[in-house]
């Protein structure tokens, strides 16, 4: 099945980025596999364990060498067995340390699991993420458990008709081909067909936003998951474009709304103070974000960015309340002004 071949090339893949920042499967997966072989008292030999793992003899041979060379492991081979044993009791098998990055990056790829599940691409990323995982056993000395007592991640709760669009979309992103929905904008009374060729899903602040090329404007469009009904994935393939990059072309916008071809751009200069100054100084809510501090006790300070729509840094100024005061554009504390008064008049 198509769902299969993908899952096997994302697995493929990640294998092959793990082999190149040097985590191979040799010091992790293997080894820990002979290890508990080993440890059982089944004494395995070289041909035992080069088909139960799916490698050469002298792969295995190796990997024996490097555990009772390189890590100290008692392994003796027992001549009257034919497998190999421990020579004494290895009550604590050596571990390979952790960095924090890896940390991380585990929790979070587990985390997004959650976000996604009952759907198709729930099991491609599971498929994925147990690769990856594969390549670090015997490095992580505690249980999933354990992981999430010490983290947690609040994030809004996916409604099920959510979870169906996104397996759908990721679907036809993967395998490249044209989709047609209904999309209802903001503000409209009716949905409208869209033909698309959909190319990168993003989450920002706990949404789900597809960018496409819509084939009917000629122009790339953001599209909100939950505002997309009727969604069919068709047989017609595409190109995709070539340079493009989903995560960069989000990093234009403050949030997820942006214009192909709209060359405009705002310098917005906004002073926070009291909490909201200690926000500005701990969180980064754009990449050419730069916080200047006002004072010295930094209960003032000025946060800049350049952004070319201004709709949802409106938004987010609002959020602040009274510790914020727009500095700049004057079109912007103009935008402000007039959302502040509707505010008021009800």
């Amino acid at each position: 099945m198509e769902m299969n071949r993908i899952q096997n090339d994302l697995a493929k893949l990640l294998d092959d980025a793990s082999e190149r920042v040097g985590i191979t499967r040799r010091p992790l997966f293997r080894i820990y596999e002979i290890h508990s072989a080993i440890k059982s008292g089944a004494y395995p030999n070289c041909t035992v364990l080069a088909e139960k793992l799916s490698v050469e003899r002298k792969t295995i041979q190796r990997d024996v060498s490097f555990m009772r060379d390189e890590l100290g492991l008692p392994i003796v081979y027992v001549d009257a067995l034919h497998g190999y044993s421990y020579a004494k009791d290895v009550s604590d098998f050596p571990v390979f340390q952790t960095t924090a990055e890896e940390l991380a990056g585990l929790f979070l790829a587990r985390n997004a699991l959650q976000s996604v599940r009952g759907t198709p691409l729930a099991e491609v990323l599971r498929t994925a993420f147990s690769s990856l995982t594969r390549g670090m056993m015997g490095k992580i000395q505690f249980a999933w458990n354990d992981l999430d007592e010490a983290f947690s991640r609040k994030v809004l709760e996916q409604d099920p008709r959510d979870l169906k669009r996104l397996g759908e979309i990721a679907q036809a992103i993967l395998q490249q081909l044209v989709t047609t929905f209904y999309y209802r904008k903001l503000g409209a009374e009716s949905a409208e067909p869209r033909r698309v060729q959909p190319l990168h899903l993003g989450e920002v602040d706990g949404g789900w936003y597809l960018i496409a090329h819509d084939l009917a404007r000629d122009a790339l469009r953001t599209f909100a998951l939950p505002r997309m009904n009727r969604i069919k994935v068709s047989n017609k393939r595409f190109e995709r474009p070539p340079g493009f990059n989903g995560g960069e072309h989000l990093k234009r916008s403050f949030g997820v709304w942006n214009v192909e071809g709209d060359t405009t751009r705002h310098l917005v200069r906004v002073e926070l103070k009291n909490y909201a100054a200690r926000l500005g100084q701990e969180r980064r809510w754009h990449p050419t974000q730069e916080c200047v501090a006002l004072n010295a006790k930094g209960t003032r300070v000025e946060v800049r960015f350049e952004v070319g729509r201004l709709e949802e840094v409106l938004r987010w100024v609002l959020s602040f309340g009274s510790q914020a005061k727009v500095l700049g554009p004057p079109e912007f504390a103009k935008m402000v002004r007039d959302e502040i008064g509707a505010m008021s008049k009800g």
